[in-house]
């Protein structure tokens, strides 16, 4: 009798992992997203220096805020960005991260890298990419996360549109899944 319980619980074990793996093979998808990111300037530390073509301003700042959108993206949002700006032509560069958090669990909803151009006076707004990874919750999938995004800095303020002003002029979506062997673990070797 005791060898027939263990195999009917084996049994069901390998039950349940072939119809988890036969569920993470079929899900497949691409859902166009929409999200903001908002948060005050916690820390900053700027360096300046003069350049061939003008004066220019190095930054290492970090915020923390929400993000609301998606409800696979909504959360506590703290992040950093890098920035070297030509403050006489308010053109440059930035780099830096996001990891929104669930308010009531603190596990990771979502976290991703960004990178950008910087614009406008003084280098108030920026526009560049977003990738990163959003974790499964439930009934909504994850996957990942690849949208492009418009930025502005208001003193010590950030906002960043995800897929904003609207899903065809700054597209973002989550996607998940792949047919066969993913070609992104071809990326990782």
């Amino acid at each position: 009798m005791r060898r027939l319980t263990l195999w009917l619980g084996l049994g069901a074990l390998a039950a349940a992992l072939a119809v988890g793996a036969s569920a993470a093979i079929a899900g497949q998808h691409t859902d166009p997203v929409t999200a903001v990111v908002t948060g005050q300037r916690v820390t900053v530390h700027e360096t300046t220096c003069t350049g061939d073509d003008g004066q220019y301003r190095q930054a290492v700042e970090s915020f923390l805020g929400g993000a609301g959108g998606d409800p696979r993206l909504n959360g506590m949002a703290a992040g950093y960005l890098v920035s070297l700006t030509n403050t006489t032509t308010g053109r440059g560069t930035m780099a830096g991260g996001i990891v929104v958090t669930d308010p009531q669990t603190h596990q990771i909803r979502w976290r991703a890298g960004l990178q950008g151009v910087v614009t406008g006076s003084g280098g108030s707004s920026a526009k560049g990419l977003v990738t990163g990874f959003v974790n499964d919750l439930g009934a909504q999938q994850g996957g990942r996360l690849v949208a492009n995004f418009e930025a502005s800095f208001t003193g010590g303020s950030l906002y960043l549109g995800i897929g904003f002003p609207g899903t065809t002029a700054e597209p973002a979506v989550i996607q998940g899944g792949h047919c066969g062997v993913s070609s992104w673990d071809h990326f990782a070797k």
